[in-house]
């Protein structure tokens, strides 16, 4: 019993050292990714604390497993050796050795496809897991037969002499061959054949700093028994459970810090999975917030009250944790809605029968060509751009497709939708798509897509079309851009439509959606700009943009050219390294979701419209241009947004005025939930009502330096924020 304990204690010792060697990549890591990052030594410190439970499990795992698999001593190469090469059965093994680690690749190959496929299903997210579960276990027990079988049958066959220890290493290598050639040769997307779904490993945005710690602790963990046999189990004890006084550490004052608790919850890749456990596992009163580790819950006995807490003014309680009791704070109507007499003089500037073109092109960064952009990616875009009119700071409702773009085509902000939670969402009935609204109200509706997630059944997005072109789309499906390419398909698709004599007689709104710019990105031949990740970016957005000039001249040369609108935007945008991402999703910085907004309408003079505005208002400006009224307002029959007419037209005496914009990327499987208010030049963000940071986008666009520490101001916007959220109609969505 002494030795299984010594061997326990010294396992947990090896990993707990790992854990130190965690934590200090961890700190660097947050210098590195933070403008203004926290101290180093308090950084160490605390990742090691937080480090130190997942350590000790981690280690104490290892050593027990260890004793099971090796009762006789503590494992190393050398007794390895000796357990494989008995003479007895010494083929069987050997085979068996040289089988195994190419059998887990190729379990791991089917796995992958099978969790893809799943994924993408239109099963919820349960009975999609469950299934998934289920498949790669009975896939794993099929290659467990069928190399077992196999070892047992060659033996009998082959006159092999081969030591089992060169059998692993043999079957070690062949594996990782495999797996390298599948990893190097694969697509980004895992599109392709049969081994490219590995080669997702290669994208810029994975991270796998967490697993590659954790991989780290349990080498350490395997090896430090053999290593460490000789030290006194009480060293070892010493050594895995003093660091435990960190972890006291920063669930007390280690984390009080704002800064570097925000560093441990965004950017610090381990301390990022496991603080927020350790915030739900120390949540006294279950609100949601933890009054340890950072989590800013001021009376952790009480839930109603904590940093997301709607903060009765005048109580004289501090129900949000803001160190005050809040104030009244009234939130202005956006604009007061237009008299109709204005109204209808504003449409009056319009042609009858109108058609609206939406162009949608999935990824697509704000700085374009007619933003100041000095390369050629958008010359199309920015013709048209000339005669429009330009909202030169536009906003997305969130910085991932199915929380931004959906609740843009509803018209609600993407927390007051029925969405669901899973990482694709679909919305319900009880949420209406503008097209629905407009094929109801006579007016033919087209869509043309080339991804399945806008004309899947049971999204959303095919709700109220009578035509839905999706012959772009690839054949195979993808959960994630692959390296085809379709903008041409999509352009003749929507161009044919165009040109269909149905359309010229009666009023239309087609929907395109450009898929391209998404990663993976694709080098298009004439549209070179270099071989990094932001090079290839902006060749797939010269590549879409000549594919949406083409739309653009077949519309300028169809009978309707004079009665028809054009709207570009985006769904989010993209980041290359700006706040340390890349990519899109999980934040809602301004390369996130800041997006183009362009409105061509005949007859309409060009103009910018430097107020900010947001998706938010798309429907309702939509609606208005087909002069067709309101929603009710009634239950879930409303919209969010307020209409640009004015803005488009601007008629005598209309200044375009400051509006709030809101974006929200609502929790979901994939990520937590993370909210921008941006009121006047203040733009906050926040998780779950807790503030994360404040900017002054005037004085400082990039977002550089947080402004939380100015009580004052932060008094102030934060007021202002929980007064407007309060107003929306909000939808619980519980995980699942």
């Amino acid at each position: 019993m002494a030795e299984k304990l010594s061997r326990i204690a010294a396992a947990a010792a090896g990993a707990v050292a790992a854990g130190w060697v965690a934590a200090l990549l961890e700190a660097r890591w947050a210098r590195v990714a933070i403008a203004e990052p926290p101290a180093l030594l308090s950084s160490v410190l605390a990742a090691a604390g937080v480090a130190w439970p997942v350590a000790l499990v981690v280690g104490v795992g290892v050593g027990v497993a260890s004793l099971f698999l090796h009762p006789a001593a503590a494992p190393s190469l050398g007794r390895l050796s000796s357990a494989l090469d008995p003479d007895e059965g010494r083929r069987e093994r050997a085979l068996l050795c040289l089988l195994t680690p190419v059998a887990a690749v190729a379990w791991l190959v089917v796995a992958a496809r099978l969790g893809l496929g799943f994924l993408a299903s239109p099963l919820g997210a349960k009975p999609s897991a469950a299934a998934g579960v289920l498949a790669s276990a009975l896939a794993l027990l099929a290659l467990y037969a069928l190399v077992l079988g196999g070892a047992r049958l060659l033996s009998q066959k082959l006159a092999l002499s081969l030591r089992p220890t060169w059998a692993l290493s043999a079957g070690v290598a062949l594996a990782a061959l495999l797996f390298g050639y599948a990893v190097a040769t694969g697509t980004t997307s895992g599109a392709g054949g049969t081994l490219a779904i590995f080669g997702v490993l290669k994208r810029d945005e994975l991270d796998l700093r967490a697993p590659g710690l954790l991989a780290l602790m349990a080498a350490a963990a395997y090896l430090a028994p053999a290593a460490l046999g000789r030290v006194p189990v009480l060293v070892l004890a010493a050594v895995a459970l003093v660091p435990g006084g960190l972890l006291v550490r920063a669930a007390g004052s280690g984390l009080d810090d704002r800064k570097l608790a925000l560093a441990a919850e965004r950017v610090m890749p381990l301390s990022k999975l496991v603080v927020g456990r350790l915030r739900k596992l120390s949540d006294a009163d279950k609100d949601g917030f933890s009054a340890r580790f950072g989590g800013g819950d001021c009376d952790d006995r009480n839930p109603a009250v904590n940093p997301g807490a709607d903060d009765a003014p005048g109580n004289g309680l501090d129900e949000d944790c803001s160190g005050r009791d809040s104030e009244a704070v009234k939130i202005e109507a956006a604009e007061p809605a237009a008299p109709s007499d204005v109204r209808q003089a504003a449409l009056a500037k319009l042609p009858q029968k109108l058609n609206v073109v939406l162009i949608s092109i999935d990824t697509l960064r704000f700085d374009l060509g007619y933003m100041g952009n000095p390369r050629p990616v958008s010359p199309k875009i920015d013709a048209l751009a000339k005669q429009s009119v330009v909202f030169d700071k536009a906003y997305a409702l969130a910085s991932y497709t199915s929380k931004s773009l959906a609740p843009a085509l509803i018209g609600k902000y993407p927390n007051e939708t029925h969405r669901g939670w899973a990482h694709f969402n679909r919305f319900g009935k009880n949420d209406t798509f503008v097209a629905e609204r407009l094929q109801k109200a006579g007016i033919r509706t087209l869509s043309v897509q080339g991804y399945w997630y806008f004309f899947q059944e049971g999204a959303g997005f095919e709700r109220g079309f009578d035509v839905i072109d999706s012959s772009a789309a690839p054949k195979n499906v993808q959960v994630e851009g692959d390296r085809s390419f379709n903008s041409e398909k999509i352009s003749d698709a929507a161009i044919a439509l165009v040109g269909k004599p149905e359309q010229a007689n009666q009023p239309f709104f087609m929907w395109v959606h450009y898929v391209d710019p998404h990663a993976e990105y694709v080098k298009h031949e004439g549209f070179d700009f270099g071989g990094t990740g932001r090079d290839l970016y902006d060749s797939e957005v010269a590549y879409v943009d000549h594919h949406v000039g083409r739309l653009i001249d077949a519309i300028e040369k169809s009978p309707a050219k004079d009665r028809t609108a054009i709207v570009i935007t985006s769904d989010h945008g993209e980041a290359f390294g700006e706040h340390g991402m890349l990519r899109h999703g999980f934040e809602v910085w301004e390369e996130l979701i800041r997006v183009p907004l362009i409105v061509y309408l005949p007859g309409v003079p060009p103009r910018k419209v430097g107020a900010r505005r947001g998706a938010i208002d798309l429907v309702p400006t939509v609606l208005d241009l087909f002069r067709l009224p309101a929603p009710s307002g009634e239950g879930t029959d409303f919209v969010s947004g307020t209409s640009l007419l004015l803005d488009l037209i601007q008629p005598a005496g209309h200044e375009p005025k400051p509006r709030i914009v809101f974006a929200h990327m609502t929790a979901g499987p994939n990520n937590a939930d993370r909210q921008a208010f941006i009121d006047g030049p203040h733009k906050l963000i926040t998780s779950d009502g807790r503030p994360l940071g404040l900017y002054d986008l005037e004085q400082d666009p990039a977002e550089k330096k947080d402004l939380l520490d100015d009580a004052a101001l932060k008094e102030k916007v934060m007021g202002r924020y929980r007064a407007f959220v309060k107003g929306l109609r909000e939808v619980k969505v519980k995980p699942q």
